[in-house]
């Protein structure tokens, strides 16, 4: 599903092909994933775990200005993330549970992050890892949103720029 959705766009799959590649029949496919939101979901899971499993501690922050550019790259991917992104809001959806873990996960690793700097002496230890974390998690969504509507933007250096700030670290 993943390789279809980069290839194609979310909106430009279907099950019946998904099925098709996955070597099932389309009743089979819909017995494990009841909707193409539940199987879009899961290609998402799928990049993520791909992405952030070849992080070790102290990486996430570090890298995710270079994450950022790299995941804009993937524009049908970025394009799926904030369709479901929208609609996650619904408790319902598929998706809702997937982005409350998905950030769960981000802020963790990022407030470790965060504490790892602080334990070096590198970022003011008055600062709450927890917050900082979920306020760049928000930043992060947000300039890929603009991203979206504009791909001259720099999401790298803003993001960057953002961290810095956050951090109340001096601009690199």
């Amino acid at each position: 599903m993943l390789s279809l959705v980069i290839e194609r766009t979310h909106r430009g799959v279907t099950t019946l092909e998904v099925a098709k590649r996955a070597g099932i029949s389309e009743a089979g496919l819909l017995y494990h994933y009841p909707s193409k939101e539940a199987l879009l979901v899961a290609a998402l899971a799928l990049f993520d775990e791909r992405e952030m499993s070849l992080l070790r501690p102290g990486e996430a922050l570090e890298t995710a200005p270079a994450l950022a550019v790299a995941g804009v790259r993937r524009t049908n991917v970025v394009h799926l993330y904030a369709s479901l992104l929208g609609e996650a809001s619904n408790p319902d959806h598929p998706a809702h549970d997937y982005f409350k873990e998905r950030w769960r996960i981000s802020r963790a690793s990022l407030a470790r992050d965060i504490t790892l700097l602080q334990e070096d002496g590198e970022v003011d230890p008055a600062l709450d890892p927890n917050r900082a974390a979920t306020l760049i998690i928000a930043a992060w969504d947000g300039l890929q949103n603009h991203w979206l509507v504009d791909p001259t933007f720099d999401i790298g250096a803003e993001l960057r720029a953002l961290i810095d700030a956050v951090l109340m670290r001096r601009p690199r």
